[in-house]
């Protein structure tokens, strides 16, 4: 247990780091974007590199909304019944939400 806990402390982390670079690059390009009409953005993407990129947030930012979130259903809630249903629906939102984002972008592109 106390190696599993030190994992996921390890990985929230590291996404956290990762999570910097690619949270600066999805601001500036917000309000890149915001000025643009929408050939302007069809543009901006039409390069892979900022799908790339935004693919990459917003998978890491569902892993680190899980662990985070996970992580404060563990410390503050009590009632294990509970616990367990928000972790699930902890999970799901987790990985719903990147999904959506990546199917998003990939309508984007065709």
């Amino acid at each position: 247990m106390k190696n599993h806990a030190l994992n996921k402390w390890m990985i929230q982390r590291i996404s956290a780091v990762i999570l910097l670079p690619l949270l600066l690059f999805f601001l500036y390009s917000l309000i890149n974007l915001v000025n643009q009409d929408y050939t302007g953005a069809l543009d901006f993407f039409d390069n892979y590199l900022p799908i790339i990129i935004f693919t990459l947030f917003l998978i890491f930012a569902g892993l680190h909304f899980k662990l985070g979130l996970n992580e404060i259903i563990e410390d503050y809630v009590q009632d294990e019944r509970f616990k367990s249903i928000l972790n699930r629906v902890v999970t799901l939102y987790s990985a719903i939400l990147p999904i959506i984002g990546i199917i998003s972008l990939i309508t984007i592109i065709l």
